[in-house]
C-alpha cells in the first residue's frame, strides 16, 4: 500500500509497498493527515489484492462490497499500478478496520495467537442486530457505511452489544 507518512505529505505521487505484520494497526493508528495523503498518492492494486488475501475473503466478494471493479483492479495489479483516491479510501477503511480491531486486541489482553482478519473476516459476514439486521460487508461501499461499520466494532471493546 502507500507510504504510509510520518509527519508531512508526501510531494510526489509514488505509491510505494510498505506491508508489515504492524501495517494494520499503523494505518489504524496515523493521523487523518497521514491517511489523507496516502488515499492521495493511490494504494497499489497488487496491495488491494493482497490484503483482500489477508482477510481470508474471496477476491470477487469483497471487490463487489467495495464497489470496485475486478477486471480494473486486476489490470492495474497486473501493471504495477495504484488504484484511484476514491477507490484507495474504501480499500484504506478495511486495513483501518483490521487495525482497529487488532488494537482493540492488544488493549484488551494478549493478543497473541489472535488473527484480526480471519475474526473480521467472519464478523463481517453476519447479520448483526446494531444493524439493523444487516451484514457489516453490506456497508462497505460507502466511507459512511465504513463508518458505521467502525463504530459497531468498537462497541464490542466496551462490552455493548454489536
Amino acid at each position: 500500500m502507500a507510504t504510509i507518512p510520518s509527519e508531512a505529505a508526501p510531494t510526489r505521487r509514488q505509491p510505494k509497498s510498505v506491508r508489515g505484520k504492524d501495517f494494520y494497526v499503523r494505518i489504524f493508528r496515523s493521523t487523518p493527515q497521514a491517511r489523507i495523503a496516502m488515499i492521495r498518492s493511490g494504494v497499489l492494486a497488487g496491495d488491494a489484492k493482497q490484503m483482500i488475501s489477508d482477510l481470508h475473503f474471496d477476491q470477487q466478494a469483497l471487490l463487489r462490497a467495495l464497489n470496485l471493479k475486478i477486471a480494473t483492479v486486476n489490470r492495474k495489479a497486473a501493471r504495477g499500478e495504484a488504484l484511484s483516491s476514491e477507490e484507495s479510501e474504501r480499500v484504506l477503511g478495511i486495513a483501518r478496520l483490521v487495525g482497529q480491531l487488532q488494537a482493540i486486541v492488544e488493549e484488551s489482553g494478549d493478543p497473541r495467537g489472535f488473527d484480526a482478519t480471519l475474526w473480521l473476516s467472519q464478523w463481517l459476514r453476519e447479520p448483526l442486530a446494531a444493524l439493523g439486521g444487516q451484514k457489516p460487508l453490506s456497508l462497505l461501499d460507502t466511507m459512511e457505511g465504513q463508518a458505521l461499520v467502525a463504530d459497531t466494532l468498537a462497541k464490542v471493546q466496551s462490552g455493548a452489544f454489536a
